[in-house]
């Protein structure tokens, strides 16, 4: 406790207040430091690994409309059928490459087995240019035996390859995400140690430096001038050593005893040469005996009142060492209370971010809400798109029906023209009607006709709106899956955060309990005040005394004197 004893009461109490605020100030930094990292982790992983996981079940999907287009352009026999068939692949086509150019950047992990997929594609896409060309020459059983060797095994390739990507690109997803609440989670916990040990060595720091460089060597000295006032004047002024206000304290009061110890030995001197002098010279004349009385109480007197001024002088020393202890003691508690009070700040304001992160986490509850809300209005669309396809199925039949009968009848019409021409001018206006008929069947098949045309383009529609619809569910439903993600995240985040205001709100209390501290060494400052006050006093009253002593001695001379 040397080192610490040759510090002043201000520096100790100071490096006491530095030491918490260096640690409350560390806390806040490496939680600030590793939210904010946390933070970005997720952001990256929202904006590329929950895109990879949508895009590759999109080069799925894109998988499919290939092939389905390949089968339209063996299947259609018109020309404008096939040439549509054949613009919906060529328009697919940079679709499916531009998706595998995305996923390849959002999943740099799964790049060795991307290419490989590119690769099928490429093959099957060379495949299907065949394919086209043989379509195109109306060698379509050339045309479907390339299909089932090449292209089936090639497609199927590609949809196995395409959903274990998007499960295995999930799953790392999912792993990511663990990583980042592991990591979540060992920062509360690595803060909340570092605050208990920071708090912990703060506060025994703060004892430490109150009991053994302030409360006790205070009660030392307090004990030493109790004693002194018992008048032990021996006693010990360890004390005095220090290098501190205690220790200036501990020095003018081994001045106040050396003082006392000079007095004590002088008025021994004196009152061993009075004897001597009244044994020796009991018989000289009153006036010599005045005379040698008024030089010994003279100088008595003297040396009294000189030591009372220098009493005084020590005891006003000793008065402003403890009125400027308890001025400093003062300074400081503001200090540890203005610290405090900055500690409240940051519990208020890591408490406002715990309520904007629960909010963060009931508005994405809402949107995964809507998500399924729109989950389900598109499965009814669905439906009743799947309705109007079975719809326009039946009315193709009946369609169908319509265009037989017209056959039908206009063989009716034709046999009934063969009949009429055998009977001859009997059978004109058999002839008449029956050429009528065959205009309307011709006019009825015609119409059946292009009703069937459009009935199947309404079909064609109908189908992609199905999976335009499915495709839409799917997107919705991975949005849905990521906005239940980040809601766990977040309210993870929320427990954080609560955890962190718990942490500096314990710290806010142990400020509290330093700034109490400081506040009991500035009473026991004033407390040597009042008495270094109470000494300065009884000196100032011996410095009269001694005064009132000097104008009594010179009347009482006065008096033997004029005897």
């Amino acid at each position: 406790m040397l080192r610490l004893s040759s510090f002043k009461i201000l520096y100790k109490l100071a490096g006491v207040i530095a030491l918490i605020s260096v640690i409350v100030s560390g806390c806040v930094w490496y939680a600030q430091s590793r939210m904010t990292s946390i933070d970005d982790a997720y952001s990256l992983f929202i904006t590329r690994e929950a895109r990879a996981v949508a895009t590759a079940r999109r080069v799925n999907g894109l998988a499919y409309e290939l092939n389905y287009w390949v089968y339209r352009i063996i299947a259609e026999t018109e020309d404008a059928q096939m040439k549509g068939a054949d613009a919906g692949f060529q328009a697919a086509m940079p679709v499916m490459t531009k998706a595998l150019a995305d996923l390849r950047s959002e999943a740099p992990t799964f790049t060795s087995r991307l290419d490989a997929q590119a690769a099928r594609v490429e093959r099957f896409m060379k495949d299907v240019v065949e394919v086209r060309r043989l379509g195109s020459a109306n060698h379509n059983a050339e045309a479907i035996d390339l299909v089932h060797r090449k292209i089936d095994p090639t497609f199927k390739a590609m949809v196995d390859e395409g959903t274990a990507l998007a499960d295995d690109i999930r799953n790392f997803m999912e792993k990511g995400s663990d990583s980042l609440t592991d990591e979540t989670n060992a920062t509360r916990f690595n803060l909340i140690g570092l605050s208990t040990a920071g708090m912990a060595a703060g506060l025994l720091a703060a004892i430490l430096i109150s009991v053994f460089g302030i409360t006790r060597p205070l009660g030392r000295l307090v004990v030493v001038l109790q004693r002194m006032a018992a008048g032990e004047i021996d006693a010990e002024i360890k004390e005095a050593a220090r290098g501190d206000e205690v220790g200036a304290v501990g020095r003018a009061v081994e001045g106040i005893k050396a003082m006392a110890a000079r007095k004590a030995a002088e008025q021994a001197e004196i009152k061993r040469l009075a004897d001597a002098a009244a044994s020796q010279e009991r018989r000289r004349t009153m006036i010599e005996l005045a005379d040698g009385f008024e030089r010994a109480v003279g100088g008595v007197v003297g040396i009294v009142s000189s030591s009372a001024t220098e009493l005084q002088a020590t005891a006003q020393q000793m008065t402003a060492a403890a009125s400027e202890t308890a001025a400093q003691s003062t300074t400081v508690a503001a200090a540890a209370e203005e610290a405090s009070v900055n500690v409240g700040t940051v519990a208020a304001a890591a408490e406002e971010l715990g309520n904007a992160v629960q909010e963060i986490g009931r508005q994405v509850a809402g949107s995964a809400g809507l998500a399924q809300a729109a989950v389900d209005e598109a499965d009814q669309t669905s439906q009743l798109v799947q309705q109007l396809s079975q719809a326009a199925e039946q009315i193709g039949a009946m369609v169908g029906l319509i265009s037989s009968i017209a056959g039908q009848t206009n063989l009716l019409a034709l046999n009934a023209t063969i009949e009429a021409a055998r009977a001859g001018a009997a059978g004109r206006g058999f002839a008449v009607v029956a050429a009528e008929v065959k205009e309307l069947a011709a006019q009825t098949a015609k119409a059946t006709e292009e009703i069937g045309q459009r009935i199947g383009q309404v079909q064609g529609v109908t189908s992609r709106a199905v999976g335009a619809i499915g495709t839409i569910t799917e997107r919705i439903q991975e949005i849905n899956a990521v906005a239940a993600s980040i809601a766990a995240a977040v309210e993870e985040q929320g427990a954080a955060t609560q955890e962190i205001v718990r942490n500096v709100a314990q710290a806010a209390s142990g400020t509290s309990e330093v700034t109490g501290n400081i506040a009991g060494v500035a009473r026991a400052s004033e407390d040597t005040g009042a008495a270094a006050s109470q000494v300065l006093a009884s000196a100032s009253e011996l410095s009269r005394q001694s005064e009132h002593l000097t104008s009594e001695v010179a009347r009482f001379l006065a008096t033997i004197r004029a005897a």
